[in-house]
């Protein structure tokens, strides 16, 4: 089978894309957040975590925690007890309290919007990172979660397994504009069809634009 061009690739990205904005015309990120705060500790405590699980304890937290300094300066014991149905919440919690102690003394209690200035922040890695870019501030980023991660390696995007390689394989080919969108299909698709054991490959809607070689059959 001969190599995918780059260019090859860019256009049939662009119609897996359109497709899946018909199949999920409500993709978008799963928590539940009014501010980039509350994003940011949302993202924190949903690292190996449901984001269902993660949206029903979250109302608790940002009703009682209105800027970072409030979470910097709680009792960790307290704020442990507040996540604690969520997995690795002592870790969590530290990671929350280190990334709010950041931000008010160095940021002036708000969340920056520069990638750079994200990654000084605890419990802030490349992935976290853009999703507060793209979700809180509106900047086009791509977000290498594990839908993402697994289903741009079964279309055949790219053949990475580092999330920093895969999003910049995802870069070259997915239109800028389309950055944070195409994410959120993907997590959508993810969730719904093209599961990680049993894939619905002989319902999914970009059958035909997916190389995969281990493609489910019909029954």
């Amino acid at each position: 089978m001969a190599k995918e061009s780059l260019e090859a690739k860019s256009k049939r990205v662009k119609r897996i894309i359109a497709v899946l904005k018909r199949t999920h015309p409500d993709a978008k990120l799963a928590l539940h957040f009014s501010d980039p705060l509350e994003l940011l500790v949302a993202l924190i405590l949903a690292a190996q975590a449901r984001d269902d699980l993660v949206n029903q304890v979250t109302p608790e937290l940002f009703a009682k925690y209105r800027t970072a300094a409030a979470y910097a300066n709680e009792k960790e014991t307290v704020l442990q007890n507040k996540v604690s149905r969520i997995s690795f919440f002592r870790q969590k919690t530290r990671s929350i309290q280190k990334a709010a102690a950041i931000l008010t003394k160095d940021f002036g209690g708000k969340v920056p919007n520069r990638l750079d200035d994200l990654l000084k922040l605890a419990g802030v890695g490349r992935k976290t990172a853009n999703a507060v870019l793209a979700n809180a501030f509106g900047q086009p980023a791509i977000v290498v979660d594990t839908h993402v991660w697994r289903l741009s390696q079964r279309l055949g995007l790219t053949t990475q397994d580092a999330p920093d390689k895969i999003e910049a394989d995802l870069v070259e080919i997915v239109p800028r504009k389309e950055w944070t969108r195409f994410c959120h299909l993907m997590q959508f698709h993810g969730r719904r069809v093209c599961m990680a054991r049993k894939p619905n490959c002989p319902n999914c809607s970009v059958n035909k634009l997916c190389p995969w070689p281990h493609k489910t059959r019909a029954k």
